[in-house]
C-alpha cells in the first residue's frame, strides 16, 4: 500500500509501549501541522529529545487547540517522520457552539458521552444517535476514545453523519448549555424511573463510561437523573444499548405529541 507526500500515512499497533488499535497516522512537520488546522487530530506524538523550533511551534499550536501531546521515543516514531506524528480522525470535529445551536433551532436533543473508552460502545452509540436524529454527539478530548477508523467501521458509517464536538471540560460545556435553556438529563442506577423525567426538547442525555459511570462533576450539572427499570437479576445495561433506550424514549415521546 502506497501513499504519496506531504501525507505520509502510517499504521502502528505500539506506540511508547502501550498496545493500540491499529488507526490512521501522518508522520511529518507539514503534514502534522496542515492535519491540526484541518481539525482532524485526536493526539499528538513528539520526539522527547527533539529541540527542533518547527516541533515546538506545533507542540504550541497543538495544545492551543486542546489536542493531547505525547512524549516517546524517537524509535518509537516512523523514520522519515522527523521526530512528530499524530492519529487523525476521519472526521471533522464542530464546535460546541455549533451544536447549541442546531439543537435550538431543530427542536432536537444532544448526547454527552462522559468517558467512553470502548471504541465498539463509542460506535454502536453513534449508530443509534443518527437512526434518531440526534443533533449532536459530544465527547471529551482526554481519557476516552476518539473517532477512529474502528468507530466509524462499528458505527456502519453513521459517524460520518453525524455532527461531533470535543470538549476540554464536560462539566463547563454543560454550564453552558444550560444557560441557553436545555434540560440535561443524566443516565444513572441512582435516579428515577425514566418514565417520571421530563424529557421535552430542548435536552442533552448524558451517558457514563463502561466503568465509573458519570463522573462526580458532570452529575452535578444534570438537572434529572433518571434509570431504567429492569426485571432481572442484572442491574444495568451495556451503556451502548442504554443509550439507545434513552434516545428511543426521547423520539417515541416527540412523536406522540
Amino acid at each position: 500500500m502506497r501513499f504519496d507526500s506531504p501525507i505520509k500515512t502510517f499504521f502502528a499497533n505500539v506506540i511508547n509501549g502501550e498496545r493500540k488499535s491499529w488507526k490512521m497516522r501522518v508522520g511529518g512537520i507539514n503534514s502534522v501541522a496542515e492535519a491540526l488546522k484541518s481539525g482532524k487530530v485526536n493526539k499528538v506524538y513528539v520526539d522527547k529529545d527533539t529541540n527542533n523550533p518547527r516541533i515546538r511551534e506545533i507542540i504550541a499550536m497543538a495544545k492551543k487547540r486542546g489536542i493531547p501531546v505525547v512524549y516517546v521515543p524517537r524509535s518509537s516514531l516512523p523514520k522519515d517522520s522527523r521526530g512528530i506524528a499524530a492519529d487523525i480522525s476521519p472526521i471533522k470535529y464542530v464546535e460546541i457552539d455549533y451544536l447549541i445551536d442546531k439543537c435550538l433551532r431543530t427542536g432536537s436533543f444532544l448526547l454527552f458521552l462522559d468517558s467512553v473508552e470502548d471504541p465498539n460502545n463509542l460506535g454502536a452509540v453513534l449508530r443509534s444517535a443518527e437512526f434518531f436524529g440526534c443533533a449532536g454527539v459530544v465527547i471529551p478530548k482526554r481519557r476516552a476514545v476518539q473517532v477512529t477508523d474502528t468507530v466509524v467501521r462499528v458505527s456502519a458509517g453513521a459517524a460520518l453523519h453525524l455532527d461531533i464536538a470535543r470538549v476540554e471540560n464536560m462539566a463547563n460545556a454543560l454550564k453552558k448549555l444550560k444557560k441557553f435553556g436545555i434540560t440535561v438529563v443524566g443516565a444513572d442506577l441512582d435516579g428515577e424511573d425514566i418514565s417520571n423525567v421530563d424529557l421535552s426538547p430542548p435536552v442533552a442525555i448524558v451517558i457514563g463510561g463502561e466503568d465509573r459511570g458519570i463522573s462526580r462533576s458532570v452529575k452535578k450539572q444534570c438537572d434529572f437523573i433518571a434509570k431504567i427499570p429492569g426485571r432481572g437479576k442484572v442491574n444495568s445495561l451495556n451503556l451502548s444499548v442504554a443509550a439507545g433506550i434513552f434516545m428511543f424514549e426521547f423520539d417515541r415521546r416527540l412523536r406522540e405529541k
